[in-house]
């Protein structure tokens, strides 16, 4: 419990103030009895002990009563939640903003997403009880911080709108702990707004011990999870990928993979008309979705021959959230898929060149080279899709040439070498080769994004038919673990640069290392599903996640429709949108992370911040209860209510005392004198 004029307590030793009245008029009066009269008195002991349970009860309610006044004047708040305004107001308050697309959900007529409902609470709250506290707010799309001047305006700045981004809730929290650690804030609250979608938790990242480390070794921090598990029954997100121009004899078409997923219980069949806008024409395509979620893998949309690029948008009727209701495509004609594989050991190296080389779509065309770590000045960097490292992770211009290579946008694949080095790239590095006793199984793996997700029916990739005999050790620091061993150790974890990505594999495809030949569909997958994501930089048409940090450029960039005309410049790099840079065009999206129903597990969330002090707050979108109220009414009435029963106690009692005769009450009331001034001895 917090008060908003606390300065008023300095009252409370009121409160002795009818102790300090009784004491006053105890001593106005002296009483002398007289010793002939002892036995009357002790006669009356018994009647005196209710009126001195009586006599206690009225100084107790009228301490009640000074206490209720004082506290009611000072004007205490309180939490719907124990403890959650209790210790005062803080010197500096966090606050940690999801602003990913699946906070824009809403429940009910009210229309007020989670964002929005969660954004109004913390305005209210501290604008009762915190108005000197410095407020500093750290949202998820831009990744920057920045001072609130007021509480109220909170929900009108720029930085907490809605964006089509998704959430790193560990990277807020360490921008956020060393916020902390330079500014040297004492007593700090740090509130995070989420949904609790799994993706945005990374659970089984790296960074979360450092993340309690930091924290708890801060007095006064405290974190207040402001959270929104529920999820909207009737919401429905589309998506478009593998989209691509090819000739047919008729003229040409445009193919793509189309899914709507629907969220909430699947219990009978719906039927989804799908708006398709292509280069500014409408059509309607009406599909069934009869389960959680419908596929239509190659469907074909006839165009003109002479239309070698363009753009398009599919779009859905309005739901509980209209944040993930379009998708954005553009499309040209396709590149040529070039892979370069850098090994040190020929065999190995043939084996992943061919997994490369051979598409898994015959209308594309796919190009690789084998090369050992001496030929690499025959690489042309700017015609390459996707680099497969098997060799001691390099140092110097060429570990300089790697990170450009990622950081436009391409995909590298590092695999241990036989011989690790030692050095470490983009904050990775190999240890030493581990044989095990018996055969290493797959333990766990993320079956919803990434290379080793599920197959596009919905089928999870055979990763448990995997055996391995070898695996190096991985040494990171703020990578995603994709895949682990049974044993915890991990196979497979991915590291971001910009807008590429690289992934780090702790086995190799040699025989006396897995079977990953044997049983060769989950490489060839992650083989293909790197090399696609390498060749979207490369031609004419690209795809990119909103929040995706190279697209500092952007605002430069021409919109090819009205929606994207609309967006504010400086919003661009978080708002999906359609535009093109010369000859090549760019479709903007939400993360595809963003489409899962898959929470993070409550028990699991809490167990992130053992060791700090921490409370979970569990809310739904539109609600209108308060984080916190004024409860002096409450103290108003303990006041009445302790004066109504001073009142009654206080009546005089009516005495009937049958076998005490009128005279010998006469006679002890004479026999006891009080006097104001003088003694009197009995004789």
């Amino acid at each position: 419990m917090t008060f908003l004029q606390p300065f008023i307590l300095f009252a409370l030793p009121l409160i002795g103030l009818p102790i300090l009245i009784h004491l006053v008029n105890q001593n106005r009066h002296r009483t002398v009895q007289w010793g002939a009269t002892m036995f009357l008195i002790r006669a009356r002991r018994m009647a005196r002990g209710m009126a001195r349970l009586r006599y206690w009860l009225i100084m107790l309610a009228r301490m009640l009563a000074v206490a209720g006044l004082v506290f009611a004047i000072s004007r205490p708040m309180a939490g719907g939640w124990l403890g959650l305004t209790a210790g005062g107001a803080p010197e500096t308050t966090l606050i940690l903003l999801d602003r990913s697309v699946s906070m824009e959900a809403h429940q009910g007529q009210t229309r007020l997403s989670r964002r929005t409902t969660a954004l109004k609470k913390l305005s209210d709250l501290l604008a009762n009880t915190g108005p000197n506290t410095q407020i500093v707010l750290f949202d998820s799309a831009t990744e920057d911080h920045r001072l609130i001047a007021s509480p109220e305006d909170l929900p009108d700045v720029p930085q907490t709108g809605p964006s089509d981004t998704a959430a790193d809730i560990p990277g807020m929290l360490q921008r956020a702990a060393e916020y902390i650690t330079t500014n040297e804030t004492r007593r700090t609250d740090i509130w995070i707004c989420s949904d609790l979608e799994k993706p945005d938790w990374d659970s089984a990242g790296g960074r979360w011990e450092t993340i309690r480390r930091q924290l708890s070794q801060r007095d006064g921090v405290r974190v207040y999870l402001l959270a929104y598990p529920d999820q909207p029954d009737d919401n429905l997100s589309i998506s478009v990928s593998g989209v691509h121009r090819r000739e047919t004899q008729e003229g040409a078409e445009l193919l793509m993979d189309i899914r709507v997923t629907r969220s909430g219980p699947a219990e009978r069949p719906i039927d989804v008309p799908l708006n398709l806008v292509l280069d500014g024409a409408r059509s309607t395509l009406t599909v069934s979705v009869s389960g959680a979620e419908f596929v239509r893998n190659g469907h074909a949309i006839a165009i003109d021959r002479e239309a070698t690029s363009g753009w398009g948008r599919i779009e859905l009727p309005d739901d509980a959230n209209t944040s993930d209701n379009v998708y954005r495509f553009t499309y040209a004609e396709a590149p040529i898929q070039r892979t370069v594989v850098v090994s040190e050991s020929p065999a190995t190296g043939e084996y992943l060149r061919l997994a490369a080389a051979t598409p898994s779509d015959r209308s594309q065309m796919a190009e690789a080279v084998l090369v050992n770590p001496d030929q690499l000045d025959s690489i042309d960097w700017r015609q390459t899709a996707f680099v497969i490292w098997q060799a001691p992770i390099p140092e110097g211009a060429v570990a300089r040439q790697l990170k450009s290579f990622i950081a436009n946008g391409r995909s590298l694949l590092i695999l241990p070498s036989q011989s690790p080095s030692g050095n470490t790239l983009f904050n990775c590095g190999w240890q030493e080769w581990q044989t095990a006793e018996t055969l290493k199984k797959v333990g766990r793996w993320r079956t919803q994004t990434d290379l080793l997700a599920n197959s596009r029916s919905g089928t999870p990739l055979p990763l448990g038919e995997l055996d391995f005999f070898r695996h190096c050790e991985l040494n990171f620091e703020r990578a995603s673990v994709l895949a682990s061993l049974d044993g915890g150790e991990p196979l497979l974890v991915r590291t971001w640069s910009n807008a590429g990505a690289a992934w780090f594999f702790a086995s190799s495809p040699g025989q006396d290392d897995s079977t990953l030949i044997d049983n060769g569909i989950v490489f060839y997958v992650l083989i293909q599903r790197a090399l696609a994501r390498g060749t979207a930089a490369l031609g004419n048409a690209r795809q990119i996640d909103c929040g995706t940090r190279d697209l500092a450029t952007v605002g430069d960039w021409t919109p090819l429709d009205k929606p994207s005309r609309q967006v504010a410049a400086s919003a661009r790099t978080t708002s999906a949108g359609l535009y093109s840079d010369g000859d090549v065009r760019y479709a903007l999206n939400r993360p595809l992370t963003e489409d899962t129903t898959v929470l993070a597990d409550p028990e699991l969330v809490d167990s992130l911040f053992e060791g700090i002090d921490f409370t979970r707050l569990d809310d739904s979108a539109g609600s209108t209860s308060a984080l916190a109220n004024e409860v002096w009414r409450l103290f108003l009435t303990v006041m009445i209510v302790a004066l109504m029963a001073e009142a009654l106690l206080s009546l005089p009692e009516r005495r009937t005392q049958p076998t005490e005769t009128a005279a010998t009450a006469g006679l002890a009331a004479s026999m006891t004198v009080k006097t104001e001034t003088t003694t009197t001895n009995a004789s």
